[in-house]
């Protein structure tokens, strides 16, 4: 699949909401999952393919929900120090087998606190 198509996929299943929830989640079809705005906010602004387009995350959470939100599940995981620190996850589809690499800008959080 190609890289635009990742980022048009999440943009129309988890962006264009049909209503708001009172726990700030958004839900876009009757029966689809519930993906919690910041999450929503988060894919608007990137496709994680590349470092240069990784999701901004501000914790370890969002990048599972991020995951979530696709359906992945996570395989392996890689801090890459870059000109800042990203996390990259290899992730599996569970129904379809496609895997992906997921790039996360974590430069918000990491070292955080040591």
């Amino acid at each position: 699949m190609r890289r635009a198509s990742w980022a048009a996929l999440a943009l129309a299943a988890l962006i264009a909401p049909t209503g708001a929830l009172a726990d700030n989640t958004a839900t876009t079809q009757p029966g689809a999952a519930q993906v919690p705005k910041s999450i929503a906010k988060i894919l608007a602004k990137g496709d994680g393919a590349t470092p240069e387009t990784a999701y901004k995350v501000r914790s370890v959470k969002q990048e599972y929900q991020v995951l979530a939100a696709f359906g992945m599940q996570r395989r392996r995981q890689a801090l890459v120090m870059q000109d800042k620190p990203y996390d990259r996850i290899e992730a599996t589809h569970p129904e379809t087998g496609e895997t992906r690499t997921f790039w996360f800008d974590i430069s918000a959080f990491f070292a955080a606190g040591f």
